[in-house]
């Protein structure tokens, strides 16, 4: 071989170029950005349903926690409203009936006791004398409005609630040491505005026979239908149950 010929095939050789392995290197180059792309998006992808995720269990845990605290709510708004009867101990009495005038002026009496500001009445040693005015309204907030009340004493065992005719007043114990009944709802059924409870009377205990980590059982039970207008309750009826379990609704 002649010299110009083999300069020729050294510089042949060394500019020869491999097709495939060419095409293999511009393959490579080319994939690597799109799978670089489709983990980006499957990374974002689940990071937006983890965030998503989390808001939905935030929600959940929130309307949760906020139907035990108003359904707690509730309940105490309804104990309270329902205590000064559940001192009285009242026989069942149904909705088509008309409570009876002595539960009606004692629930009364009691709620003039229990929330009533005092001091705006005459002060006679340990009474205070409650115009019969008072007792009508304290009476039309638990049971109604359109009441004709007829007052006289309403003499109990352990507290009475004396009425003067004379003065159209009741002479009512202002601190009466009288050991009473209190109401604790088991549950709650509502329908519309109507609520069903089911009301454990507790009874009282003395202080040297108590037990803090005891709960106190109720000694009877009773089922109160009270109808809600706005921010105020009205009693309906009241009726004896047995021991059976009533289902509380959280609404």
């Amino acid at each position: 071989m002649s010299k110009d010929n083999e300069i020729k095939a050294i510089l042949d050789e060394a500019f020869e170029e491999d097709v495939s392995e060419m095409s293999e290197l511009v393959s490579d180059k080319e994939e690597a950005p799109s799978t670089s792309h489709l983990h980006f998006i499957v990374g974002l992808f689940v990071i937006i349903m983890s965030i998503v995720g989390m808001c939905c269990t935030a929600v959940f845990l929130y309307h949760k926690v906020s139907g035990i605290f108003d359904n707690t709510v509730l309940k105490d708004k309804l104990e309270h409203f329902i205590y000064p009867v559940i001192i009285c101990d009242p026989p069942s009495i149904q909705q088509s009936q008309r409570f009876r005038n002595d539960t009606m002026i004692c629930a009364a009496a009691w709620d003039v006791i229990m929330y009533e500001d005092k001091d705006k009445y005459v002060h006679e040693f340990d009474y205070i004398i409650v115009p019969e005015i008072d007792i009508e309204q304290h009476a039309a907030k638990i049971f109604g409005a359109n009441l004709s009340l007829e007052h006289h004493t309403i003499a109990n065992p352990d507290v009475a609630f004396y009425y003067d005719e004379g003065i159209r007043s009741y002479r009512i114990p202002e601190e009466p040491d009288h050991f009473t009944y209190s109401p604790s709802i088991e549950g709650i059924v509502k329908e519309g505005d109507v609520y069903t409870l089911r009301v454990g009377y507790v009874a009282p205990v003395p202080s040297y026979i108590q037990d803090s980590k005891k709960k106190r059982e109720p000694f009877k039970y009773m089922s109160y239908v009270v109808e809600q207008h706005g921010t105020s309750f009205t009693l309906i009826s009241i009726d004896q149950i047995g021991d059976e379990t009533t289902e509380t609704n959280g609404d």
